[in-house]
């Protein structure tokens, strides 16, 4: 099979690749810059994905992808990911994370009217339901309440696909909403990989005070195999249409996980320090009901927070080549993921 995963140079979509190739399936992704460290470099899988060099928000380039590489499958999770840059400079937010997916659907709209219908797995976030006060895990029926850039751009996307498909633009589509995600090969500056790079180097992480947000933590091997449950049985008219939430069902806020981490380093101790403005604008308390994805596909969370950070450190420890050039002198790490 042919799967185009778009964002394969990601944390996640370098995960997804290195699963559907292990597979035995042929990963394409597009690539729009080249970054000396990437995610799909550092799990070793690069040079087994076939890169297209262009931009996802030029319509015609993407129509031309899913045309020349006969694509059977598509995993969208090209984004721009990181909440506080969201913040900073809206439009590129806008025109990747809505206007990207627009040329996805586009492409498969045309594929659709050819007569062909190429399936369509949407990766969202769960910040898509904003803040709240239920203080209860969300659930697929609630409201879209997204509130800040980066949350309305993923908002905004997440309905576009279910639209098409609701109109027959596309025949099969299924939108996910993950919870925050973790695991080897994340090179972004979020908590959990930022705090392990920063004990590697010596240095204590960095807590806020006052700052409690809460979130669920999914390991990648999990995350992956419930994209790619929801992928296999996208045709089932119980899964096609359907916007999923994923998550481990375990939660923490930002000095758990490091205390976690830090278990494994008991020389080093935190640092506190005052919050940044930006941290005052997240969303404070997230949690997923994920009943429905389990109850149609079967999938639940194998890997234990525990473990799966004990994993990651045992990851980040072979990689000296890594964590020793990423800068780490910022913050413990955004709560916050990436598609």
């Amino acid at each position: 099979m042919r799967v185009l995963i778009t964002g394969a140079s990601g944390a996640i979509g370098s995960n997804l690749a290195k699963a559907f190739i292990e597979r035995g399936d042929q990963v394409i992704s597009i690539e729009h810059d080249e970054h000396p460290i990437d995610s799909a470099s550092a799990l070793g899988v690069k040079k087994d994905i076939t890169w297209a060099r262009g931009d996802i928000v030029n319509e015609t380039f993407v129509k031309r992808v899913i045309s020349d590489y006969e694509i059977d499958l598509v995993y969208h999770l090209a984004a721009l990911p990181i909440v506080r840059t969201g913040a900073k400079s809206i439009r590129p937010v806008y025109e990747v994370n809505l206007m990207g997916t627009l040329s996805i659907l586009e492409a498969l709209k045309e594929q659709t009217l050819s007569g062909t219908d190429i399936p369509l797995v949407y990766i969202a976030t769960d910040k898509v339901y904003g803040p709240t006060e239920w203080g209860r895990p969300y659930k697929e029926s609630d409201p879209l309440l997204a509130n800040s850039p980066y949350e309305c751009s993923k908002a905004c996307a997440d309905m576009t696909v279910r639209m098409y498909n609701s109109m027959g633009f596309i025949k099969y589509a299924v939108t996910v909403r993950p919870s925050n995600q973790f695991g080897p090969g994340d090179m972004n500056s979020r908590v959990i990989p930022n705090t392990i790079r920063r004990v590697l180097q010596g240095k204590s992480p960095i807590l806020y005070r006052g700052i409690t947000y809460v979130r669920e933590f999914t390991y990648f091997d999990d995350t992956c195999r419930a994209f790619m449950a929801l992928g296999d049985q996208i045709r089932d008219p119980r899964i096609s249409g359907e916007a999923f939430n994923l998550g481990s069902g375990e939660t923490a806020d930002q000095e758990g996980v490091v205390n976690e981490i830090l278990n494994h380093f008991p020389d080093i101790r935190p640092e506190w320090r005052e919050p940044e403005p930006y941290t005052r604008k997240e969303i404070p308390y997230q949690a997923l009901d994920h009943s429905k994805l389990t109850e149609r596909t079967s999938w639940r969370a194998m890997v234990p927070f525990e473990m799966g950070i004990a994993d990651t450190i045992v990851w980040w420890k072979k990689h000296p080549e890594l964590w020793r050039i990423i800068n780490t002198t910022n913050v413990a790490g955004s709560p916050n993921k990436v598609a």
